[in-house]
């Protein structure tokens, strides 16, 4: 496929995530908000620079060269202390799928991983306590 025709399509599916995003903040973050105390401010701010960077990329005329965690893309993680590898795909509230990785861009963990840069090292807070992962990883899923 020509760049040019592939960065029109991932252009459009931008479009299509700032749609999503716009949907979440005024349906569906109120009631995960009512769920998990405390996280408004947080949760409206991650949802704030994730559109303005869906917005900035939407001004480009090429692709980035930097790659980031968004919405609807597969993220591959490395735990640094032990090597293991995880994958995980971010989606939104209602596509969620434990089972097949499919984790919210809401919950605890796919808030961290949104837009994390890839090869980017950072903490990763999980119930199961604090970890260091690499993003190693990170493929869009064009649809």
């Amino acid at each position: 496929m020509n760049h040019s025709v592939e960065w029109k399509v991932q252009l459009h599916h931008y479009e299509e995530q700032l749609v999503i995003i716009e949907e979440l903040r005024s349906k569906q973050l109120e009631k995960y908000i009512l769920k998990q105390h405390g996280l408004t401010k947080e949760l409206e701010q991650l949802l704030e620079s994730y559109m303005q960077e869906i917005k900035r990329r939407l001004t480009l005329h090429n692709a980035p060269e930097e790659q980031l965690v968004m919405l609807n893309t597969n993220v591959e993680i490395e735990y640094v202390e032990d090597g293991f590898i995880d994958t995980y795909s971010i989606v939104a509230p209602d596509e969620i799928d434990p089972e097949q990785g499919k984790i919210s861009l809401l919950s605890p963990v796919g808030s961290q991983l949104l837009l994390a840069p890839l090869h980017k090292q950072m903490e990763l807070s999980t119930p199961a306590g604090t970890m260091t992962i690499r993003v190693i990883s990170i493929k869009e899923q064009l649809t």
